[in-house]
């Protein structure tokens, strides 16, 4: 019979990950480099971000920093966790925080700026191991920045290298390093999976960040760990007692090269991993994750081939190549002068000896007549008007040449704008079938249960609501589209259920959201030109395998997220579809069982004032998603009457072990 556990051990699950969050940055401190930077722990409060996570990932490494480091040391290190949870907290509600070099840029600079204060008047040695330091928190918050929320392999690699580093100091048998003996292990578990190439690039990428936090020779380790991964990786194909001592044999050769004095410990160490460590492989491997192992579909490579031809065509016909440069507004001058000045008793003196005054009153007089569009006598100069004897017949014929300049201008304007969108079509279409390439041989893992609860309610006074929504399944992906048209009526309601319709249809079709939508964008665009008309997109779809969700915004409403009590908001600062050629804001989120999200349109609420909205989902207590859409429709309408057209589509991930039947 399977055991249940203690209720009091369910309710400190929740408290599972903040717990970790502390002691990991805690824990984390003590990889110090040179005894002076700690980048790991600073890393985590980079990654960790702006709220809850990062404050709890900043009190830890807090904390580390009275343990592990000197005072000195200690109070840059905090400084610099402080100011890098500032940068993210300042910035969390903006554009600029969603680029995924923000926050990597963001910790680097501010932990260079807290220690270059402290190393004006030391050596180059010392600013460069601070350069370095820098360098590995840059490297660490980009591949930890989805750590709390799906950890890859990569961030758990980088994590148990971390503990390697930290663990270097304590010893086993006299110079046996507990850290060493760990990340030698590491070293050959990946040797054993990848290429000599990779394997030797990450065998010296732990080697030197184990150097660097020692004061002794550098390249030691490096050599010693990217050599033994290179052989180890020759050797993955024979038998695994030919393949480990292949690693311990290079560690130990490199180790007498770079310090004869201790060859023994580097042999002892990688011999203690590779004989304690890597039999545990088979059972510790599945804490790693891995790469998804799919299968083709008969449809992937007839849609790998049509991607292919169309990037192709893209490429051949569009891909470097450059505009003609436009036509030069002195023509309609050489132009008009070919039909009036040719048979003028004048035109040697005004077209020899006077050339440089004639072609200056033509420069002085073209800014004016392009900017009105036609030439009046007072453009040109004086000296030229009482010069000319064919001066009305001149006039007369610049404006002629200078309306078929003009129209000349702007048929070439549309038709680079043309150009410019067929461009964007195909390679929007080459992008979109690829992704359906990759989302056609996507595994499906065990998907969770959901319920949706949704409401429209049109503007007083009208038949048709101008707001429009849909959710439905792709696979393992759940979708969830709110679409508003502009105005109110019969309009806006066209516009918003073409908009639902197109983009459920490129959706259902496998294709992937980011270029589905700045396909469909591009097509709104093109249509703007002739109905002035245009509809806000909200978009979120959720992976129902692991609760990974991305929250899509064109002019969108601000959506919230409640778990346990906090609500969350998600905005979005970009113009409607059909306005602009940017491509939607982007969010990631965690969708767990037990939490709540809520999409509505403007008319329920806005940034400006949405704090009662906020309140009533914070105090739900939970029940049918329809109740809380009742609830937002009903204090919206105490609060706005009907002025609006309103859409509210709520779906909730129940708590594990209830019923997630889709309700709708």
């Amino acid at each position: 019979m399977k055991q249940i556990p203690p209720k009091g051990l369910m309710r400190l699950k929740p408290l599972a990950v903040p717990a970790v969050q502390i002691v990991l940055s805690f824990l984390l401190t003590a990889g110090r480099f040179s005894g002076t930077y700690a980048p790991f722990s600073l890393a985590l409060v980079a990654a960790a971000g702006a709220r809850l996570p990062g404050l709890l990932c900043l009190a830890g490494a807090g904390a580390g920093s009275l343990v592990f480091l000197d005072f000195q040391s200690g109070l840059r290190h905090f400084a610099a966790a402080v100011l890098i949870y500032v940068a993210n907290t300042a910035f969390y509600d903006t554009r600029l925080y969603r680029h995924p070099l923000f926050r990597p840029a963001v910790a680097a600079v501010m932990m260079l700026l807290v220690q270059s204060i402290y190393l004006l008047h030391h050596s180059a040695e010392q600013w460069m191991l601070c350069l370095m330091a820098a360098a590995v928190l840059a490297g660490g918050t980009w591949v930890w920045r989805d750590l709390w929320l799906q950890p890859d392999r990569p961030s758990v690699l980088l994590v148990l290298t971390a503990a390697a580093v930290a663990l270097q100091p304590v010893s086993l048998l006299g110079a046996v390093s507990l850290g060493r003996v760990l990340a030698a292990g590491l070293v050959v578990w990946m040797a054993l999976d990848t290429s000599p190439t990779e394997a030797l690039s990450a065998g010296a990428v732990v080697g030197m960040l184990l150097d660097l936090s020692t004061t002794g020779q550098y390249l030691l380790l490096t050599a010693a760990y990217g050599s033994g991964a290179a052989v180890a990786s020759l050797c993955r194909r024979w038998p695994r007692l030919a393949a480990m001592p292949a690693f311990c044999l290079a560690a130990g050769v490199c180790a007498v090269v770079f310090r004869a004095d201790v060859p023994a410990a580097a042999l002892y160490e990688s011999v203690i991993a590779v004989t304690v460590l890597l039999p545990l492989r088979s059972k510790i491997r599945p804490v790693l994750p891995e790469a998804q192992d799919a299968s083709p579909s008969p449809e992937a490579p007839f849609l790998r081939r049509s991607a292919a031809a169309f990037r192709e065509l893209y490429d051949s016909f569009f891909r470097g190549a450059s505009a003609d440069p436009p036509e030069n507004p002195s023509v309609l001058f050489d132009q008009a002068a070919e039909r009036v000045c040719r048979n003028c008793v004048l035109c040697t003196t005004c077209w020899h000896q006077n050339y440089t005054s004639t072609y200056n009153a033509f420069n002085d007089a073209c800014p004016k007549l392009l900017q009105r569009g036609w030439a009046q006598p007072k453009d040109f100069p004086l000296y030229f008007s009482s010069r000319c004897v064919h001066f009305s017949e001149f006039l007369g014929a610049v404006n002629v040449e200078l309306r078929s300049f003009l129209m000349r201008r702007q048929y070439r304007q549309r038709l680079l704008e043309a150009r410019r969108e067929a461009q964007e079509q195909y390679q929007q279409l080459g992008d979109a079938l690829a992704s359906s390439a990759v989302h056609a041989v996507s595994n499906v893992t065990v998907p969770m249960g959901y319920r949706i609860g949704s409401a429209l309610r049109p503007k007083e006074g009208e038949r048709l609501c101008g707001d429009q929504i849909a959710s439905f399944e792709v696979g393992s992906t759940l979708y969830l589209l709110l679409s508003d048209g502009m105005g109110s009526g019969e309009s806006a309601h066209r516009e918003a259920a073409m908009t639902v319709r197109l983009l459920q249809q490129f959706l259902e079709a496998g294709i992937d959201a980011a270029p589905a939508l700045q396909t469909l964008n591009g097509a709104l665009r093109l249509r703007s030109e002739e109905v002035s008309s245009f509809t806000t997109i909200d978009l979120l779809a959720l992976e129902r395998g692991n609760g990974m969700a991305t929250v899509y915004k064109y002019g969108a409403a601000p959506s919230y997220v409640k778990r346990t009590g906090t609500v969350t908001r998600i905005t979005g600062q970009n113009l409607p579809a059909g306005l602009q050629r940017d491509p939607p804001e982007v969010t990631r989120i965690s969708l767990q069982p037990g939490s709540c999200f809520i999409m509505i349109s403007d008319g329920i609420a806005d940034e400006t004032n949405d704090e009662w909205l906020q309140n009533l989902v914070a105090g739900w207590q939970g029940g049918e998603a329809d109740q809380l859409v009742s609830l937002i429709l009903r204090e919206s309408r105490t609060r706005k009457g009907l002025s609006d057209d309103c859409a509210v589509m709520i779906l909730q991930l129940p708590g594990r072990g209830e019923n997630g039947k889709k309700q709708v």
